[in-house]
């Protein structure tokens, strides 16, 4: 974004306060995140009111874009207040005029899991080609996407955005602010569940973004996925498939377990063998989902082998580290769902030594959540020989089904900071290490704590 206040003003239909030439270059919903030149989004949160950092904000922020009958202090000299009928549709128009402002294309990614991870590989196989910009961590809703994108850097080509959404018509927000010329779909799965009624109503969210795909550009989907087979009928844009028997597809997969894989990778126009250093399957599967969707925008299977030599697993999201004890930890502690941890177990089932899985609790599963912890525990029973369970209720139910699967070694942590102390205890040298939770367990913590690192 390179825009005045005045000129926000003006397209938004808001009145001014302060200084009209204050130079926007960003925005940002989060005051603790804002920079110079930033446009600040006052907006109701569950907890407080982003009206009451308003004046935080903008020692830092350039303007602040805020609600009409806020009874707010003058801005500071220099700064601006952008008053509006309603700050978060005023954000949304925002966000669309810049997309519809700059000639970049777009590639959309959502699905269940995976999306982060995948988003970042096809980000890394178009950037040495075109300039690429890419919406940062899993800033993938409609209140931080809509950031991301405004505060992209000028001159980019691509901006690729992980699109994600807890409930219906999340995603039909964000479609029209992005309308993609490419829209891949991981695997979708019972992930987020508390706010649909069943695997079908999540199914048919994730299909909201299909109407705003551009009829010239091209649909990525799971061919393993029998939840996406109705998607290609409703768009006229190009439909290329990924997985088993697919156009994009990987053969003669060699599994390294930890040190990663190693695949022949077949996209329409050729082929290449391709190593990956993160580790397991699923990971070989997020780069095959990439590499389809960086083929869209020419990008060859030569190219995509040779920027994978350079891919490695993001922050908490499947590393591979050392303790100083001897112990090797897979830090996929960022989020858990069902799926992704039973793809992280299958991959801890493989290691050589002594495995241990320390499995924090999957929230916002809503009905299925019993089900679902009692699944994991079954699953770990088969993977690993030491379970340590963390959290609450579900942790009890997690820990309840290993334990009646056969497994004798289970352990249970109230907390984070109980597993801690816990694994400090147990962990001897050659041990193999699964940490999996979802983000407010806070098993990164124990994962520092671990190798000697700080939290992120």
């Amino acid at each position: 974004m390179r825009m005045t206040a005045a000129e926000v003003a003006r397209l938004l239909g808001g009145t001014l306060e302060g200084r009209p030439g204050a130079e926007l270059t960003g925005a940002e919903v989060d005051s603790r995140r804002v920079a110079p030149g930033d446009l600040f989004v006052a907006l109701p949160g569950e907890r407080r009111d982003g009206h009451e950092f308003v004046a935080a904000a903008l020692a830092v922020a350039a303007a602040a874009l805020v609600r009409a009958d806020a009874e707010l202090a003058p801005p500071p000299e220099g700064r601006a207040l952008i008053r509006v009928a309603e700050p978060l549709a005023a954000y949304h128009s925002l966000a669309a005029h810049e997309r519809g402002a700059r000639s970049w294309r777009v590639a959309a990614v959502t699905g269940s899991v995976g999306k982060t991870t995948t988003k970042g590989m096809l980000a890394a196989l178009l950037a040495p080609h075109l300039a690429t910009g890419a919406s940062a961590g899993n800033r993938n809703s409609t209140l931080g996407l809509p950031a991301e994108l405004l505060s992209q850097p000028p001159g980019i080509e691509v901006f690729v955005a992980e699109a994600g959404m807890s409930r219906p018509g999340e995603l039909a927000a964000l479609g029209a602010i992005l309308r993609p010329q490419v829209l891949l779909y991981t695997r979708i799965a019972p992930v987020h569940t508390e706010f649909f009624p069943d695997l079908g109503g999540i199914v048919r969210a994730k299909g909201e973004l299909l109407p705003w795909l551009d009829a010239e550009g091209t649909l990525v989907v799971n061919a393993e996925d029998p939840h996406q087979a109705g998607y290609p009928g409703r768009t006229r844009a190009r439909v290329l498939a990924y997985g088993p028997g697919a156009a994009a597809r990987i053969e003669e997969v060699e599994d390294r377990g930890l040190l990663g894989s190693r695949f022949r990778l077949v996209l329409p126009g050729g082929e290449a063998v391709v190593e990956l250093a993160p580790p397991g399957l699923h990971q070989a599967e997020n780069l095959l989902a990439a590499a389809a969707a960086a083929s869209a925008f020419g990008v060859t299977a030569d190219q995509v082998a040779a920027a994978a030599r350079g891919l490695r697993a993001d922050p908490h999201r499947g590393r591979v580290l050392r303790t100083a004890g001897g112990a090797t930890v897979v830090d996929d502690s960022y989020n858990a769902s069902p799926v992704a941890v039973r793809r992280l177990l299958e991959l801890l089932a493989r290691a050589p030594g002594r495995r241990v899985a320390v499995l924090g609790e999957m929230y916002e599963l809503g009905a299925l959540a019993a089900a679902a912890h009692a699944e994991a525990g079954r699953l770990a029973a088969a993977a690993c020989e030491l379970l340590v369970a963390v959290g609450g209720e579900n942790a009890e139910r997690l820990a309840a089904a290993a334990r009646a699967a056969g497994l004798e070694s289970v352990r249970r942590a109230g907390d984070a900071g109980a597993a801690t102390e816990l694994l400090r205890r147990e962990l001897r040298a050659g041990d193999v290490v699964l940490v999996k939770g979802s983000r407010g367990v806070g098993l990164d913590a124990t994962v520092a704590a671990l190798v000697g690192e700080e939290a992120a």
